[in-house]
């Protein structure tokens, strides 16, 4: 089932959401449920104390901290 909503979004929003979709070749309406889902898991991530890290191309870690 779909539900169809209206949102606002700033200038600087919607078209950073924009030129996401057009880089991974999808709709707006995709990369914005994309992004929603990548928010869940990061507050499932730190819900259940776990912490984010990458690595660069160098192979150093660090660890992400999220603002709230």
């Amino acid at each position: 089932m779909a539900v169809k909503m209206s949102v606002n979004l700033s200038d600087d929003a919607a078209t950073t959401l924009k030129d996401m979709a057009n880089r991974n070749g999808v709709t707006v309406t995709e990369q914005l449920r994309r992004s929603i889902a990548t928010e869940v898991w990061r507050e499932n991530v730190e819900a259940s104390n776990g912490t984010v890290l990458v690595e660069d191309a160098s192979g150093n870690v660090r660890e992400i901290v999220f603002q709230r």
